[in-house]
């Protein structure tokens, strides 16, 4: 069971292959890594996975290198790091390992020492990867070991001793050749049997104890005997005092059908009857546990094939009807800050929730299964045609229910069907809840609209947001950004794409802080608010407050600018016409060519160059706009004696050459 249960948990795992270590990835590995553990009919302590690339070792708690691990967390004086390391090369594909005490040392100290059988499971399609599961196997013998005595061992196929009960006594055993049987060496019985896996498992029973047992045994026979006698006799007597037993006990069994207590004058008649109430009352609750595990077993099915999870089985199961229309009911949970303000957890408060769904749909569909399929996720099938009047008004009315809960949260509803393609309805239903709209309301989508364009910004708006965020003209901004989002809720755009263009501006204003050498902590504000937004008011309050708040860092940041950059500015501005080099400005502020090069670029962003040329291009731009001058005389007179080098500078500063942006400007 465990060699079948750690392959097929090794299916499911990505990026053991990989010759780095993807630390996200591992942290999600760790979490089924501890849910697998979670099944204690495995009895494994843990489990440890080698990367063989990479060197690594993951385990349920932590990851390491392979020294660290099984020099510190996994020590054993039978199995070191190198052990382990040299296992890849070896071609079995599952080996048992003699058992061996592991310890953690701390200080020098080794602690939490306890015996383990180390199992190692190997997959054909992983050949750089395997998987040690550890098995508690002194637990594994107290919960079933059937033995007279503390002496049973298991030997593999080459006669070496994997485990044994008695860890005080050491003997040599001695051969055995049969498929089970016994050997008597000593006095003593050796009682084997030789498993499928090659594994030999023996009970070692002294002959003085079976001597004992056997003694034992006859003086409990002659007991019984005695007993027996005594209770034939003592029944004769019983029963010539009783009159009519055969009647009264047939009353009494009519008896045991009534609710009403029953007491009879017969002390043995009331032992009967409690003791068949018992039986009842078991009876019932196994029933009761068998339908409950039935339930659950019908649960993972359906989430398995819904979330297309395959297992050792296949993908076939007898709970899910293959001929049989259904409607999958998805519903998404979204809460408000109200809810944490009563410190109530998000994963209880759905669980509520479902069960008052479940409620309203049986009332309908008496055998509908309703399931919690994620923290915020709830899905019911119900079977029947997706034309069913009665699912509009079920859902209707689980959102009339819910309208007291509205201050708390509200809910996305959607509704998709089928007959067999169980996935590809869970995938429509799942697409059809990211088409809600963007506000704090519940609503129910049953019909995917048709999708128009999302609005976005020109390349034109997407140059003037850049630009106005750069200067920290956050008015500018904000009416762009108002202008867009009005647009948007005049056309009641979804929810997913109102969020991406949030999002976007966030990025985009992100982008420009960090040119600026300043800490985007505003937006990272801006972002966590997101998470929790829902309505156009509170979206215009959280962009408000980043773009205001970054503008005022764009501005503070202006106004430190000291004396060197404000010269530059100013002498680049009266001079922009004449030739200006780096050395030529750096000797009238007396400083070094190199010094003015670095301080420029640190305290502005741009390189010298860049922007001397920036300023010659707007004086160009504002020259080209009088239809009287020629472009070489605004070319010279922005300071550019060659004219290819002014054509070529000013399309890359504009996207379009001096001609194109005349006749734009012009007509």
């Amino acid at each position: 069971m465990i060699h079948s249960s750690v392959l097929t948990f090794s299916l499911d795992l990505r990026g053991t292959q990989e010759k780095s270590i993807d630390y996200v990835n591992a942290a999600s590995t760790m979490q089924k890594l501890n849910f697998f553990l979670s099944n204690r009919f495995l009895y494994l302590e843990n489990m440890i996975m080698m990367y063989k690339d990479s060197g690594f070792v993951l385990e349920k708690g932590r990851g390491a290198d392979v020294d660290v691990m099984f020099e510190r967390y996994y020590n054993s004086q039978d199995y070191n790091a190198s052990f382990w390391n040299d296992q890849f090369a070896q071609p079995y594909k599952f080996q048992v390992l003699p058992a061996s005490s592991f310890a953690e040392i701390v200080s020098n100290q080794r602690t939490g020492e306890r015996i383990l059988l180390p199992i190692i499971v190997k997959n054909d399609q992983l050949p750089n990867f395997y998987l040690i599961a550890m098995a508690d196997a002194d637990m594994i013998y107290s919960e079933m070991g059937q033995t007279i005595n503390d002496k049973f061992y298991i030997l593999n196929d080459r006669n070496q001793q994997l485990y044994t009960s008695s860890k005080s006594e050491q003997i040599s055993l001695p051969k055995f050749t049969e498929q089970s049987g016994y050997v008597i060496q000593d006095s003593i019985y050796y009682f084997y049997m030789k498993g499928a896996s090659g594994l030999t498992y023996i009970h070692v029973v002294p002959d003085t104890t079976i001597f004992s047992q056997i003694r034992w045994n006859f003086s409990f026979l002659l007991l019984l005997i005695l007993t027996i006698a005594i209770s034939v006799i003592a029944s004769f007597l019983l029963s010539v005092r009783i009159n009519t037993p055969v009647k009264q006990i047939i009353d009494a069994m009519q008896k045991w059908n009534t609710s009403q207590p029953w007491i009879s004058g017969i002390k043995e008649f009331n032992i009967i009857h409690n003791k068949i109430s018992d039986v009842l009352k078991t009876s019932q609750d196994i029933h009761q546990d068998m339908s409950e595990k039935e339930s659950l077993l019908q649960y993972y099915a359906y989430s398995n094939i819904l979330k297309k999870i395959r297992h050792q089985h296949g993908d076939s199961s007898p709970w899910i009807p293959s001929d049989r229309p259904f409607v999958l009911l998805l519903f998404k949970v979204s809460y408000k800050s109200m809810l944490h303000q009563i410190e109530v957890d998000e994963e209880r408060a759905t669980s509520f929730i479902r069960e008052y769904v479940n409620r309203i749909i049986m009332e309908t569909y008496s055998d509908a299964l309703t399931f919690q399929m994620e923290k915020d996720q709830i899905l019911s099938i119900v079977f029947t045609e997706m034309t069913d009047p009665n699912i509009r008004l079920t859902l209707e009315q689980i959102n009339h229910v819910l309208e007291a809960e509205k201050k708390y949260c509200f809910l996305t509803i959607t509704a998709s069907g089928g007959i067999e393609d169980w996935n590809e309805a869970y995938r429509i239903g799942l697409e059809k809840l990211t088409r809600r709209k963007f506000d704090d309301e519940t609503q129910i989508i049953v019909d995917i609209e048709r999708q128009v364009e999302d609005i976005q910004l020109s390349q034109a708006q997407e140059d003037e947001l850049d630009a106005n965020l750069y200067s920290g003209n956050d008015a500018d901004v904000l009416q762009l950004v108002r202008r867009v989002l009005g647009r948007m809720r005049k056309r009641n755009e979804s929810a997913q794409s109102v969020v991406q263009f949030a999002e976007s501006i966030m990025h985009r204003t992100q982008k420009i802080l960090q040119q600026r050498n300043i800490e985007p902590t505003s937006v990272r504000h801006a972002f966590n608010a997101l998470q929790v937004c829902y309505t156009y008011e509170q979206l215009d309050t959280i962009l408000s407050s980043m773009i205001q708040s970054s503008a005022l860092l764009v501005k503070e940041l202006k106004d430190k600018r000291d004396h060197i950059i404000q010269f530059v500015y100013e002498y680049l501005e009266n001079n922009y016409d004449k030739e200006i080099t780096l050395d030529a400005v750096a000797e009238k502020l007396n400083i070094s060519r190199s010094y003015l090069s670095t301080y420029f670029k640190e305290k502005t962003g741009d390189y010298f160059v860049d922007y001397v040329n920036s300023v010659r291009i707007n004086k160009a731009k504002e020259l080209l706009l009088r239809p009287d001058i020629r472009i070489q005389d605004a070319a010279q007179s922005a300071g550019y004696q060659n004219i290819n080098s002014f054509n070529r500078m000013f399309k890359k500063l504009t996207g379009s050459t001096p001609s194109e942006f005349r006749k734009s400007k012009l007509h």
